[in-house]
């Protein structure tokens, strides 16, 4: 029997950050990879897994000195200005985020299933549906994901030892020839994919206070299953079309679902079957990041009447809606990393520590209101 308290178990949080990595990374980081790293990719991702699970270490560190969700420790720490900027900052990271990945979703719909289809219409559909989810609360979608989730990876392992006869051993060599250089610049580009972990600091609220340490350990084990598949997914789309033609693909993993069939006439569009495992974990990143969206704007505006909230449930969803239509007529990609690596991951690295420093200095560290 179900509960209905607002908290999520620990599998569930294994489960939504396996989504919430696997979905962009798989799609937009094996061809950029490819065009400058080679079989070498490898190395990239094990490197930005590193950095990652650095990056988690470290959350946590924070996370048990404070001793609570980031938002309850702003509001203890800081004054009403340097909050509402914090949280300003933190909103339009999420608004950004969900743009790109409704952005990417409508994407991949029209590309792979719906060519005829108006993106705008396909975009305004997807917005729409996730509004709806985001309304369920973050206990429902965790729900919902922890049973999908072998319904989704099963077939997917099929498809990858399907996808495996078709490559070429001579297209996985040579390995070991890019520069630390190289390597490293695919690194960052691996772990600008994988700043959902920052939402390690707002998961306090939704899971029981003793099982954080676990929490932890889950986030870091969907770290390493996500960047497993990552890693599978390269090898085969590398072995399959080559380095420099990987290169040029849009969203390369769409185009391998497509050239791989069955005998018989058993399932005549195998692709539209396997772009849903995409569907499921952009709609994921999506509504995760929309979710926390609303919820921090409702807190930064101080909040609580339902009527109110509604309001800025949808004003969120509006800038989501224009993000991702301003990621239609850009390289869109390129713009998404561009913000990730010189903007949006610096500050997500530093940020916590500055605040954990200051609450420290006013000595409200570990404080009750």
């Amino acid at each position: 029997m179900f509960s209905d308290n607002d908290q999520i178990s620990i599998r569930q949080v294994f489960r939504l950050y396996v989504f919430d990595f696997i979905g962009v990374s798989t799609l937009i980081l094996p061809s950029r990879l490819s065009a400058f790293a080679g079989m070498d990719g490898l190395w990239s991702i094990a490197l930005g897994g590193g950095i990652g699970s650095l990056y988690l270490w470290y959350l946590a560190k924070i996370l048990q000195e404070m001793d609570t969700d980031l938002v309850t420790f702003m509001q203890r720490t800081l004054s009403v200005w340097s909050y509402r900027l914090v949280m300003a900052f933190l909103v339009l990271h999420c608004i950004v985020v969900a743009g790109y990945g409704a952005y990417v979703f409508a994407d991949v719909m029209k590309i792979g299933l719906v060519t005829g289809e108006s993106f705008h219409l396909l975009l305004v559909l997807v917005l729409l549906v996730a509004g709806y989810a985001v309304c369920g609360g973050v206990e429902s979608r965790a729900r919902v994901y922890e049973i999908l989730f072998w319904v989704l990876f099963v077939p997917l392992i099929l498809m990858f030892l399907l996808a495996i006869r078709d490559v070429e051993l001579n297209d996985l060599m040579p390995v070991c020839k890019s520069g630390a250089s190289v390597v490293t610049k695919g690194a960052i580009l691996v772990f600008d994919c994988l700043t959902p972990l920052f939402l390690v600091l707002l998961f306090p609220v939704y899971v029981k206070k003793e099982k954080r340490k676990k929490m932890v350990h889950a986030v870091l084990s969907a770290l390493w299953f996500a960047l497993g598949v990552l890693s599978v997914l390269y090898v085969i789309l590398v072995g399959s079309f080559g380095s420099n033609s990987l290169a040029s693909m849009r969203y390369p993993a769409v185009t391998l679902m497509s050239s791989i069939h069955l005998r018989g006439s058993f399932l005549k569009r195998l692709d539209a079957f396997m772009l849903g495992i995409w569907f499921f974990t952009l709609f994921a990143l999506l509504n995760v990041f929309l979710f926390f969206g609303q919820q921090l704007f409702c807190k930064a505006a101080g909040e609580e009447k339902k009527g109110k909230r509604r309001i800025i449930f949808l004003t969120v969803l509006l800038l989501v809606f224009i993000a991702a239509e301003i990621f239609s007529y850009t390289d869109a990609t390129r713009l998404f990393l561009n913000y990730m690596c010189y903007l949006a991951a610096p500050l997500l690295v530093v940020l916590p520590a500055v605040l954990l420093v200051f609450g420290k200095c006013l000595g409200k560290v570990g404080k009750k209101e």
